[in-house]
């Protein structure tokens, strides 16, 4: 991967020039930054509009990093390490070294399985494939640079040994990520006898000595007509003596070095007698065997990288190389490298991927995290592996008075990767997971306060985010949620809908303003609005008096409508004479008691009547009058003072309403003063 360069592009704006071609920005939303034109303003600068004023367009300008993980093969790979992440977070820092070494491979089968997706798609024929394949491309760059310093860290920070000996995980490592002469092997192995002819038998055995695969060498000798000769069987009988270091094998570092240099000279005193001269092929490959400088600079100028083959020429020069050796070897052989390829300039040589994994065999963890966070991987790499790091403990190696600032390295970068996903329609629920394992409190604040941005789009995605919510007690981002769903539901007109999430948000004037709009309603056109959400509301009336006022209504309002007109007086009275009745109500309110006062059976009372005739007086009467002042500042507006009420003529009404309480006065009196023997 090449040397990341800081991306260039420009904003055209025709108002911006005017001033310099200054812009201001702000952050919107996530990582979505608005840019517009703007004006320096200094202390001579004269308050008034410029020439440009109302003549050039005013544009906002959004500017949003590009997202790789919206591609469906990426979102599956972040899918499946947010289950992996999770795993490790349940470890608590208290796991064995066998646990983070099982989830760090882990994650680097799932960054491989991505990897052959990415591969497939990129050489599919299929039109869409095609178009993308560019795309796939930088994406295989991307991740496979990301599986190879992975794979690195874990080799050097999470499967150190007793010893520190590193060299057999670095053989291990470049066959793993230089598989083509093994693969050349395998083939040639498939052969036979015929596999020694082939023009890559030569090629292949120098480069599986180079990479330390002296069995699977020793094999493909085997196949060579001359194999039985004497030059070949001193070549098998050096190659199969050759001493390795094992960790487990008893042996101390010291008596190691000391049979290995035996060998050694040994071996010399071979190639010094001429004994393999007859072929120069066969003497090659155990001059490289023995380190000799010259025949291993020729292989190190063909090769591409610097790290190729820097664990082969270890596994033959040092073998026991400790991890604390590493870095001063690696830069030693960098230099080697470099002065072989004719590069006066180390620095301008190197590619990104270069850089990051000499960090990694310095040790120097500062730079490591910080070069890695330039992959365009929207800081995916950077976050879990710091993460891993600092869970199995091996971030303190950035320095051991610096805990303090590991954690919050290690939470800042959940922090930002988690909110970038929760940013994404389509990945919020993954982001969860992040911000829930940073820091406690600014994690779940953060949180609490992203779920309340998600794009809600169904009543069944609010219900599950409401769901998420009450289990992690975000009491203010559950009303929240339940106001935005009330008002996107009244404005579809959907009212009884908007009511209900209205109550759930437990906000009282919502609540009101939703009651006050269906009471209005029914003053205006008589109709009641989602009569079934009313008429189920129970106890959840009394979050607000305007809705208590709806509820009692409509319950009288059902049995005025089943002519059951005993309980409607009752309730009727029960209303007037509370104080929670609209003002805007009184008309209608007042209008409902002229059929009770003129039914034959009396429902109202004396002393019930005289109330009504009360509240007609104390605060109809003064409702009209005020009507009649605003008419008299506001000529040009229609003359009817009741237009809202459904009354034409107001005299009329109130007359009819006196009369009909001065017939059910007399009644009442009647009724209630005569006796009954």
């Amino acid at each position: 991967m090449q040397e990341q360069q800081s991306p260039a592009f420009s904003i055209v704006d025709p108002l911006s020039t005017s001033f310099g071609n200054t812009l201001a920005g702000k952050f919107v939303w996530g990582n979505k930054l608005a840019v517009y034109a703007f004006r320096p303003i200094t202390a001579t600068t004269r308050d008034e509009p410029t020439e440009d004023a109302g003549k050039k367009p005013v544009n906002i300008h959004f500017l949003q990093p590009e997202f790789i993980f919206d591609d469906p093969i990426l979102r599956s790979l972040i899918a499946e390490a947010s289950s992996t992440f999770v795993a490790l977070q349940k470890l608590n820092c208290k796991g064995y070294k066998a646990d983070y070494i099982k989830i760090s491979r882990t994650y680097r089968s799932i960054i491989r399985a991505c990897l052959e997706k990415l591969q497939e798609a990129a050489s599919s024929t299929e039109p869409e494939a095609m178009e993308k394949c560019e795309l796939y491309q930088q994406f295989i760059a991307i991740f496979y640079s990301i599986e190879c310093v992975w794979h690195l860290s874990e080799i050097l920070f999470l499967h150190p040994s007793n010893s520190h000996v590193v060299v057999p995980q670095l053989l291990e490592w470049v066959r793993f990520h230089f598989p083509s002469y093994e693969r050349m092997a395998t083939d040639l192995l498939l052969l036979g006898p015929d596999g020694s002819k082939s023009d890559e038998y030569w090629p292949c055995l120098k480069g599986l000595i180079m990479q330390g695969q002296v069995d699977v060498a020793r094999a493909l000798l085997q196949l060579h007509p001359q194999a039985g000769s004497a030059a070949y069987e001193i070549a098998e009988q050096i190659l199969k003596t050759m001493p390795t270091y094992n960790i487990l094998g008893g042996f101390s570092v010291q008596k190691f070095r000391s049979q290995w240099q035996y060998w050694l000279t040994d071996t010399e005193r071979k190639l010094a007698a001429n004994t393999l001269s007859a072929e120069p092929y066969l003497e090659e490959l155990i001059q490289l065997v023995t380190g000799d400088t010259e025949i291993w600079n020729t292989q190190i100028h063909n090769s591409q990288y610097w790290y190729e083959h820097l664990p082969g020429q270890l596994f033959y020069t040092n073998p026991a190389c400790t991890h604390f050796e590493l870095g001063a070897i690696a830069n030693a052989w960098l230099e080697r490298w470099a002065s072989l390829k004719s590069y006066d300039n180390i620095e301008h040589l190197l590619k990104h991927l270069d850089k990051v994994i000499l960090n990694l065999m310095e040790n120097n963890m500062h730079q490591v995290i910080h070069s890695i966070q330039l992959m365009a991987d929207n800081q995916w790499f950077v976050t879990h592996l710091t993460d891993l790091l600092y869970n199995c403990g091996q971030l303190q190696l950035m320095g051991q008075h610096q805990l303090n600032d590991c954690i919050k390295l290690r939470d800042s970068l959940l922090y930002e990767f988690g909110s970038n996903l929760m940013t994404r329609n389509s990945l919020w629920q993954l982001g969860m997971d992040y911000l829930e394992y940073c820091s406690e409190q600014e994690g779940m604040a953060t949180l609490e306060m992203l779920l309340t941005k998600i794009p809600i789009k169904t009543e069944k995605q609010a219900l599950k985010i409401l769901d998420i919510c009450s289990k992690k007690q975000f009491i203010n981002a559950e009303e929240e949620i339940c106001k935005v769903q009330a008002k996107k539901s009244f404005t579809e007109e959907r009212y009884g809908n908007a009511l209900e999430w209205a109550i759930r948000s437990r906000d009282t004037l919502y609540v009101t303003s939703i009651a006050d709009y269906l009471l209005k309603h029914y003053v205006q056109t008589g109709d009641i609005l989602c009569p079934d959400v009313i008429a189920n509301i129970g106890a959840k009336m009394f979050i607000s008096p305007r809705l208590v006022f709806l509820a009692k209504y409509f319950d009288f309002y059902q049995f005025y409508r089943k002519k059951d007109l005993l309980p409607a007086a009752e309730l009727l009275l029960n209303l007037l004479e509370s104080e929670i009745i609209p003002e805007y109500f009184w008309p209608s309110l007042l209008v409902d008691t002229i059929p009770l006062l003129e039914s034959k059976d009396p429902k109202i009372f004396f002393k019930e009547t005289c109330c009504i005739l009360q509240h007609l007086e104390s605060n109809l009467m003064p409702l009209i009058e005020k009507k009649k002042k605003h008419m008299e500042k506001h000529p040009n507006e229609p003359i009817n003072i009741l237009k809202h009420y459904r009354l034409d003529n107001v005299e009329q009404i109130v007359n009819l309403l006196r009369l009909a309480c001065a017939r059910n006065l007399s009644r009442a009196i009647i009724i209630e003063n005569t006796l009954i023997n």
